[in-house]
């Protein structure tokens, strides 16, 4: 059986799991799910059959340039996954996390996506392959990270529903299980509907500067990329510990300048060492 119908096989398999999980919620609480709940499963179970439908055109795949990207997407895709699963538990048994926990997973998540991209356009030399490897690595993170959430707030109602409270208490609603589950549902379409569109923008922008800096002659380039990669990073990063340190009300500018400046770092990075290496392997290969 060929790589890419493995693939598109277990994305359909997740896609189906992350549906009875949710199904599984919503049979114990079904009776209270009225309103927005009923929305939010629908688009819930959409999604989803999106996703599936995105593993079954994968398994159908032929081209060579599509599968290679699928592939690098889906290996990077599983090390994502894992840093989502350990956010949640970092969430679920440290409700008091210092500001470097809460940003760490968002920073590491953008690098992984742009990492998909350049590697896949390394790869292909085509964007439209690199924004595929992007959105095959957030589809494989997406399923794992849910697959394990849902059944991580099913088998320990109890913790989730104190880890709740304050909301629950706000929200007007009755009954505690109810409101978790309605809850799963929002933050499924959340992150079902997010991770597609920072995957494009992610992959895009790390196949574009990958592409850029593959280009002959441009090692003086290369070389202050290397420079102003780092310090790109550090003014990002700095924005956002400022954000962190000022009022809500004044912190949108911030996070977003913040946000912006070290995805773009990290994006930058791969394809900045890759092509660092290359130029040092051409100037050793002199004579």
């Amino acid at each position: 059986m060929r790589r890419q119908q493995i693939l598109g096989g277990a994305i359909v398999l997740g896609a189906v799991l992350v549906l009875l999980l949710i199904a599984a919620g919503v049979m114990n609480h079904g009776t209270r799910l009225q309103g927005s709940g009923t929305d939010l499963l629908r688009m819930d179970v959409a999604l989803l059959l999106a996703y599936a439908t995105a593993g079954v055109l994968l398994s159908k795949q032929r081209s060579s340039n599509a599968t290679s990207a699928a592939i690098a997407g889906a290996q990077i895709g599983l090390l994502l996954g894992a840093v989502q699963i350990m956010n949640h538990l970092i969430e679920a048994f440290l409700p008091t996390r210092p500001f470097f926990l809460i940003i760490s997973p968002v920073l590491l998540m953008l690098a992984l996506l742009g990492i998909s991209g350049a590697v896949s356009w390394e790869r292909t030399r085509s964007l439209v392959s690199a924004v595929t490897g992007g959105l095959i690595c957030a589809v494989v993170a997406t399923l794992i990270m849910l697959s394990f959430a849902i059944s991580f707030n099913l088998l320990f109602a109890t913790r989730v529903d104190w880890q709740l409270r304050e909301a629950f208490a706000a929200s007007g609603m009755t009954d505690p299980g109810g409101f978790r589950v309605k809850n799963i549902l929002e933050a499924s379409s959340e992150i079902l509907v997010r991770m597609p569109i920072f995957a494009i923008c992610s992959a895009s922008v790390g196949a574009v500067i990958h592409a850029w800096m593959s280009g002959e002659s441009r090692h003086s380039l290369v070389v202050a990329a290397g420079f102003l990669t780092p310090l790109l990073f550090a003014v990002g990063a700095t924005a956002l510990w400022h954000a962190n340190a000022i009022e809500r009300a004044a912190r949108p500018p911030f996070v977003m300048s913040g946000i912006l400046l070290t995805g773009v770092a990290l994006c930058a990075a791969y394809p900045t060492w890759s092509a660092l290496g290359r130029h040092r392997g051409a100037m050793n290969s002199k004579p």
